[in-house]
């Protein structure tokens, strides 16, 4: 008759286990002086994430009426008209001009706006509409 020790497979497994979580553990801890630097993919990101799914977009020219468009649309309080300048590098004056233009028409309108004016190698305009307005829903806590 042999008797079997304290010891068997699951107490490996357990050990194995636990070396695997610290390995696992120490590789998610960062370098200070890295995650100082933001790497352009990420701000992209979270760009990308700032401005939300647009619900409906609007691309002004020939005889597109960026007022009448705004009336069709049922906006409620979350909704955010953004307007997005793309332009070559030299002419940001002008972009940003034409983007002052879409927004006053916005705000004219009765409805928030947001300008997003940025380089780009190939220029557009255009308005979007999404529900990414961040002071909405704040309302609800009480901060007292």
């Amino acid at each position: 008759m042999s008797i079997r020790g304290l010891t068997g497979w699951q107490t490996s497994l357990a050990d194995l286990s636990l070396i695997l979580f610290a390995v696992v553990a120490a590789s998610y801890r960062g370098d200070p002086a890295e995650e100082a630097v933001p790497r352009p993919e990420e701000v992209e990101q979270a760009l990308d994430v700032a401005l939300g799914q647009p619900m409906a977009v609007f691309r002004p020219g020939g005889d597109a009426d960026l007022a009448r468009w705004l009336s069709a649309q049922e906006l409620d309080e979350g909704a955010l008209a953004t307007v997005i300048v793309r332009h070559r590098p030299g002419s940001a004056a002008r972009a940003a001009s034409e983007a002052a233009h879409l927004a006053d028409q916005i705000d004219r309108s009765g409805h928030h706006a947001r300008l997003v004016v940025e380089t780009s190698a190939s220029p557009e305009i255009l308005v979007t509409i999404a529900h990414d307005r961040t002071d909405y829903g704040t309302e609800i806590a009480d901060t007292r």
